[in-house]
């Protein structure tokens, strides 16, 4: 919902009061009270043509009174998994106290219809940000399209994309359409350092069908293979470890996100020669023999910016071989947790590297979002920012975690932390599970298996080697 519309009706609410008019209360119906706040609340997704079952025709909608009441007032509808409290966030979706006692209300007077009437105003443009206007799309997935493999439950799979830039840009804003979201899982994009491509689009050549296996990242998986590896650094001298140092991750999709401007005055940097290796995730099995078609990157881009930025994608590597490396390993009927985090200041070769800002003229770096992911066994999680001298502050609280809505939690005002204190402050995320079957669950790449990331969003201020003021931080 518009962070405009919420204060709208919670300021009316208090002139009301002021006034000393009577506020809603169990006279309130249907059609003069509930719809219009299902228009403004819930209508961005639930439309003809949206991610949910449709609300357009008001009866139709009534007709689900009892559903509708019990998701709000359980706060599961409108999808927002952040607990409040810690941070605030941009386009925060979650209902005020006032309306979800309002929907409370309605419910304890038997759900009154009341007469019906147009409604007050057209429901908002589908969930996305409002100024989301892309300048570059990309098809991942133009003609026939890629059939899953069916005879797996999951399937990875990596197409790549030439980036169609002559000149340096920064990716500003992205948004990923999955041509089938029937068995589309997860979208991550990669961008491949200049010059490497054609290894790829070599690698690529030698499988069947578009694109390639894998289950691990940007690089196929074959080539973890002994003998296609040795062939491999036969024909490129230190060949994997270069192909593993070309790629970095750029940007990524999951059920509840949509397109997205990146916070102003930041970007992240894609050179001339440029390429995208967009790794799709498949759940095979939910739609047997239907093929994912007409998949679409969007970008927006800028030639420069102030901040040069680089997502940060934190987990693992053992984690996702669990059953191997019994590192995340969740026993029946248990509840488990697992954290893993990064001290900022060692960081700072990665990010010197993705944004060619030396790092002796990094003078802060701006934490802009979390975004946590789990699959189907997760519980709850966090994700904090914990300094040396014990103070620890919660950028993203999800006590009640649903794989169907995912997003980037992006915060009001970044955390800014001056480069005398990177070395002393973690992020960290931390991920709870709970097993209710009698089978072990172990980390993997699998749906059936789990994961524990964070993502969040890192720009740098930089300036002279020296003579530039620092950045204060806190203590």
């Amino acid at each position: 919902m518009p962070p405009h519309t919420a204060v709208s009706r919670l300021v009316g609410l208090a002139l009301a009061a002021l006034a000393g008019l009577p506020l809603p209360g169990a006279a309130q119906d249907y059609y003069a009270d509930v719809r219009p706040l299902l228009v403004d609340a819930c209508m961005g997704c639930h439309t003809e043509g949206g991610i949910a079952w449709s609300m357009d025709d008001p009866e139709a909608a009534y007709e689900r009174h009892r559903l509708i009441a019990r998701m709000v007032d359980d706060r599961r509808m409108p999808p927002w998994l952040a607990e409040p409290g810690h941070q605030t966030y941009r386009g925060d979706r979650s209902l005020a106290e006032a309306e979800l006692a309002l929907v409370r209300r309605w419910a304890e007077a038997g759900y009154p219809r009341g007469e019906p009437r147009p409604d007050p105003r057209p429901a908002p443009a589908p969930d996305g940000h409002p100024t989301f206007a892309p300048d570059l799309a990309l098809d991942v997935l133009p003609g026939q399209g890629y059939l899953p493999d069916q005879d797996a439950s999951d399937d990875y799979r990596c197409f790549l994309v030439d980036w169609t830039g002559d000149e340096p840009a920064y990716v500003t804003g992205f948004r990923a359409d999955p041509g089938n979201r029937n068995v589309a899982h997860h979208v991550v994009v990669y961008a491949v350092t200049p010059g490497m491509m054609d290894r790829y689009r070599e690698l690529e050549a030698e499988e069947d069908g578009p694109g390639y296996q894998c289950f691990g990242g940007a690089l196929p998986d074959r080539l973890g293979q002994r003998d296609v590896r040795a062939a491999y650094e036969a024909r490129y001298p230190d060949g994997l470890r270069q192909m593993s140092n070309s790629n970095f991750w750029l940007a990524h999709w999951a059920p509840g996100m949509d397109g997205h401007v990146f916070p102003e005055g930041t970007g992240i940097r894609m050179d001339p020669g440029s390429g995208l290796v967009v790794q799709m995730h498949y759940y095979s099995s939910n739609a047997p023999g239907e093929r994912d078609r007409n998949t679409r990157l969007d970008f927006i881009t800028a030639p420069e910016v102030e901040r040069p930025a680089i997502h940060l994608a934190q987990t693992r590597g053992d984690w996702l071989v669990s059953e191997r490396s019994g590192t995340m390993v969740i026993p029946p009927g248990a509840r488990r947790s697992f954290e893993v985090g990064d001290r900022l200041g060692s960081l700072l070769g990665y990010v010197s590297a993705l944004t060619g800002v030396a790092q002796d003229r990094i003078q802060a770096l701006e934490i802009h979002s979390a975004n946590l992911h789990m699959h189907s066994f997760g519980h709850s999680g966090e994700v904090t920012l914990t300094w040396d001298t014990g103070q620890v502050e919660t950028l993203l609280s999800v006590p009640r975690w649903n794989l169907a809505w995912q997003r980037d939690f992006t915060l009001t005002e970044p955390k800014v932390l001056g480069r005398d204190v990177l070395d002393d402050v973690r992020l960290a995320v931390r991920c709870t599970y709970e097993n209710p079957t009698g089978d072990v669950v172990y980390g993997g790449y699998g749906s059936l298996e789990e994961m524990c990331f964070n993502f969040s969003y890192i720009a740098v201020r930089s300036g002279t080697a020296a003579g530039s003021p620092p950045v204060p931080s806190p203590r």
